[in-house]
């Protein structure tokens, strides 16, 4: 084997570079810390704990008062109208008793005279009722609106139709429906007729 030949066969082996060594990372030193220190930091711990325990159980009060709120709401809503209603069984009492005596089998039976007498006691029966209802729904406060001869109001009236008349305009005439205010809110507007102006009168054409 040549010089040349050993020279060429160490070319073809190039020698790896060597690592670079990498210093140790020096380890941090823990800090000390006193007994005082030490002792202060164990009671903040524990009132944290404290406050931990606290916040939970104030959560778990607040959800079950937000739960019983729920179950009181519904049952205000579900007997709100108890009272209302304990008020109205008189009134559905005297209806039972008028349509006691409009039977048909003692209307079949009953004379000229006798129905007369049984429609007129029928007839201040169910006024009676009327009232005691009306009274009841105003204790309640449940009020009737003003219509005929009030000026219309379309935040309290509905217009259903216009009557060409002589007098002062936008006038209620007629009440075709009658509307309630429950407290201060319109629970239903009145259905009324209105008058207007009537068209003006033709004049003769003068030749």
């Amino acid at each position: 084997m040549t010089p040349n030949s050993r020279h060429n066969h160490k070319n073809d082996h190039p020698e790896e570079p060597a690592k670079a060594s990498v210093p140790p990372v020096p380890e941090t030193p823990k800090a000390a810390i006193s007994p005082e220190e030490h002792e202060a930091l164990r009671k903040r711990v524990e009132e944290l704990e404290g406050l931990r325990e606290k916040f939970l159980h104030a959560a778990a009060d607040f959800e079950n008062a937000k739960k019983r709120a729920l179950r009181d709401k519904d049952e205000f809503i579900k007997f709100s109208m108890e009272r209302i209603m304990r008020e109205m069984l008189p009134v559905l009492d005297n209806f039972g008793r008028a349509v006691e005596h409009t039977t048909a089998g003692e209307l079949a039976e009953a004379d000229e005279e006798k129905l007369r007498q049984n429609f007129k006691n029928v007839a201040t029966g169910i006024q009676m009722v009327q009232k005691q209802l009306t009274d009841i729904l105003r204790n309640h406060g449940l009020t009737r609106l003003e219509t005929v001869g009030e000026k219309f109001d379309p935040h309290r009236h509905e217009a259903v139709a216009r009557v060409q008349e002589k007098g002062e305009e936008d006038v209620i005439v007629d009440e075709l429906e009658t509307g309630y205010m429950l407290h201060d809110r319109l629970l239903r507007a009145a259905k009324v007729r209105v008058r207007t102006a009537p068209p003006p009168e033709k004049q003769d054409e003068i030749t």
